[in-house]
C-alpha cells in the first residue's frame, strides 16, 4: 500500500491545485481500482455553491479563481482519475489528466515539479525529492512512478471511471474480482498472522479472552473471504449536489450475480417494521433497525452469544459489588436475557426504532423492538424488580401498573435530587420511565409524557404495521435540538444566532442511512444545505466574522 500512496503523491504533484476525482469503464484493462474526480469546470462550481451557502462568497471567489489559474492547460470539461492494476505479485498506479497544453500545466507548477526531462520515448521525468514520469496521449496526461508504466496505455481512461465522475466530485471504485487469488490469498495469511500474534503476545497487563478473539477472527477472516470471492464491486464516493441542495458520502457495496451474498443482499430489499409509529416526523433524532437476517449470520450471532453467556458469567463472580449470595440469581436473570435475544435472533429478523423528542426544555425518549418471546422478556425483569426489592436506593416500580392493548405497562419513578436545578427542569422532580411488554414487542419511554407518549406510539405503529423502512436510518434534525440547547443554555450568545440561522435556511437534517440495491447495498451519509450553512455561520462567528441575518 504504500507503493500505492506513493504514486498517488508523484501523480498529485504535478497538478497540486486539481482536487476532483471522476468515473470508470473497462476497456483491454482490468485494474484492481479507479480513482474518480470531476471535471475542473464541475467542482469550481460546486466550491462556489459551498462557499454561497457558508456565507463565504469571498473565500470562495477567491478559490475559484486560483483553481482556474492553476489548472490552466487543462480540459476543464473531462474528468480527472487513476487506476490501479495488478502486475508481478503487486500493483502499479497509472494517473490521467485531460489536457490541451502540457507544457502550460507542468510549467505553471515547476516550482513543485522542477524542470521536465526528457527520457525517451514521448516520456518526461518530473519532481526533485521524488521522480514521476509523464507521457501524453489522445489529450491525455498520464502519470506513473515509473517510466515503463506507461506503456500500453488506454487510448480513453475516462472509459475506465463509467458513471463514477458523473455521480460524485471524487471516488474510488474497487473491482474485487480483478484482484489476483495468489494477493487476496497474501491478505488473508497476513491478517491471521496479525491475529495469531496479538494472542500469542498481549500488551502487558491486558486481559484477554483467547477463546473469544479467536472465535471472533475466525467468523471476521470467513466474512472477509466470503466478500473475496463473492464480490464484486466497493464504491466511495462525495457528492456536491446543489441541485438537491446536500452534500452525500456512499459507500456502496455489490455482490456477483447469483452468489450467497447476492441472495443475502437481496432479504432487505422490501424490509418492514413493525414500530414505525415510533418515527416522528417531528422527532429530533429518530434511528430504527428493520433486517432480515441471512442463515450465515444467524449461526455467527448465536455463537457470539453462546461466548457471551461465559463471560458474562465470570464478570458476574469477579464484580465485587454483587454480593456472594445473589450472584447466583443475577448470572440467572442475565441467562434469561440473553435467551430471550437468542431466541429474537433465531426469528430471522431485527425490528426496533426510537425516538427523542425535545421542545423547549421538555425531553423524552420512546423506543420500541421485535422479541420472539415478550413474555420470557417481562419475566426477567420482574426477577430483577424482586431483587432490588430490598435496596433503599432502588427506584418506585409499579409493576403491571396499567395496559394498552396487549402490552403491559410497567412504571418506574426516580426522584431527582434538588441540587440538580437544571435536570430538574427538563425532567421534574422525578424521572418517570414506562417499559411496555407484549407478545412480541417490547416498548421504554422515558421523560416527562412518558405515559401517553408511548400509548401513542403503541397505536400508530398499529395503524402502521408493516410500513416500509429502509433497513437503517438515523436522522438528525439539528433545528430542534439547537432550539432546546438555547432554552436550556440562555447565557450562550452564539446558539440563538445559529437558530435563526437555520430557522432561514430549513433543511436541517443529518441522515445516515442504509439502502437495498441490485446484489447490494448503499451506506448514505447526508447532510442538507441548512446545515451546510450553519457549519459556515459557526465557523465565521468562532473566527470573529460576522454571521449574515444575525444584526
Amino acid at each position: 500500500m504504500k507503493f500505492l500512496q506513493n504514486s498517488l503523491l508523484l501523480a498529485l504533484a504535478a497538478l497540486v491545485p486539481l482536487v476532483a476525482l471522476a468515473p470508470a469503464a473497462a476497456q483491454d484493462l482490468k485494474p484492481v481500482a479507479v480513482v474518480a474526480i470531476a471535471s475542473v469546470e464541475e467542482t469550481l462550481a460546486d466550491i462556489g455553491y459551498l462557499a454561497g451557502v457558508s456565507a463565504m462568497e469571498d473565500a470562495g471567489k477567491t478559490a475559484r479563481l486560483f483553481g482556474s489559474a492553476l489548472t490552466s492547460g487543462m480540459d476543464k470539461k473531462r474528468p480527472a482519475g487513476m487506476y490501479v492494476i495488478p502486475k508481478d505479485g503487486d500493483f502499479h498506479a497509472v494517473a490521467f489528466i485531460p489536457v490541451t497544453d502540457l507544457k502550460q500545466l507542468l510549467g505553471i507548477h515547476k516550482e513543485y515539479i522542477g524542470e521536465p526531462k526528457d527520457v525517451g520515448n514521448g516520456v518526461l521525468e518530473i519532481g526533485m525529492e521524488q521522480s514521476a514520469f509523464v507521457k501524453e496521449q489522445n489529450g491525455w496526461a498520464f502519470v506513473a512512478q515509473s517510466a515503463e508504466h506507461l506503456t500500453d496505455l488506454p487510448r480513453d481512461p475516462a472509459l475506465l471511471l463509467g458513471d463514477l465522475a458523473k455521480e460524485f466530485n471524487a471516488a474510488i471504485r474497487i473491482h474485487i474480482q480483478n484482484v489476483p487469488q495468489e494477493l487476496k490469498n497474501t491478505a488473508l495469511d497476513e491478517i491471521k498472522f496479525g491475529i495469531e500474534r496479538t494472542l500469542d503476545n498481549p500488551p502487558p497487563g491486558a486481559e484477554i479472552d483467547r477463546e473469544s478473539i479467536e472465535q471472533t477472527a475466525r467468523s471476521s477472516l470467513q466474512q472477509l473471504e466470503q466478500l473475496f470471492n463473492e464480490g464484486d464491486e466497493l464504491t466511495v464516493g462525495l457528492a456536491i449536489d446543489a441541485a438537491g441542495k446536500r452534500a452525500h458520502l456512499d459507500v456502496k457495496a455489490t455482490a456477483k450475480e447469483g452468489t450467497e451474498l447476492a441472495r443475502q443482499a437481496a432479504l432487505n430489499a422490501d424490509v418492514k417494521s413493525a414500530f414505525a409509529g415510533i418515527l416522528d416526523p417531528q422527532a429530533a433524532v429518530t434511528m430504527n433497525l428493520s433486517a432480515k437476517l441471512a442463515e450465515k449470520d444467524i449461526a455467527r450471532t448465536v455463537d457470539y452469544l453462546k461466548a457471551a453467556r461465559g463471560q458474562v458469567a465470570s464478570k458476574i463472580d469477579d464484580d465485587p459489588n454483587v454480593p456472594a449470595a445473589e450472584r447466583a440469581v443475577v448470572k440467572e436473570i442475565a441467562g434469561q436475557f440473553i435467551d430471550v435475544f437468542e431466541q429474537t435472533i433465531k426469528t430471522g429478523k431485527m425490528d426496533a426504532a426510537v425516538a427523542l423528542l425535545l421542545e423547549n426544555k421538555s425531553f423524552n425518549l420512546i423506543g420500541g423492538g421485535h422479541v420472539a418471546d415478550g413474555a420470557a422478556f417481562e419475566k426477567a425483569v420482574k426477577q430483577v424488580v424482586d431483587l432490588a426489592k430490598n435496596d433503599p436506593n432502588a427506584p418506585k416500580v409499579q409493576l403491571n401498573a396499567a395496559t394498552h392493548g396487549n402490552v403491559a405497562l410497567h412504571k418506574l419513578s426516580m426522584p431527582v435530587p434538588a441540587h440538580e436545578t437544571e435536570a430538574r427542569e427538563i425532567l421534574g422532580e422525578q424521572l418517570d420511565v414506562v417499559l411496555g411488554t407484549g407478545p412480541q414487542a417490547v416498548y421504554l419511554s422515558a421523560g416527562k409524557n412518558s405515559d401517553s407518549l408511548l400509548k401513542k406510539a403503541i397505536d400508530q405503529s398499529s395503524a402502521n404495521a408493516q410500513k416500509p423502512v429502509a433497513p437503517f436510518q438515523l436522522d438528525v434534525a439539528m433545528l430542534p435540538i439547537l432550539k432546546f440547547s438555547a432554552a436550556v443554555s440562555q447565557d450562550d450568545p452564539i446558539l440563538p444566532m445559529l437558530v435563526k440561522s437555520l430557522e432561514q435556511s430549513g433543511s436541517d437534517r443529518v441522515i445516515l442511512s442504509a439502502q437495498p440495491v441490485p446484489r447490494g447495498s448503499v451506506t448514505r451519509l447526508e447532510i442538507q444545505e441548512g446545515v451546510l450553512k450553519l457549519i459556515g455561520v459557526a465557523a465565521q462567528q468562532f473566527g470573529g466574522g460576522n454571521i449574515p441575518g444575525a444584526e
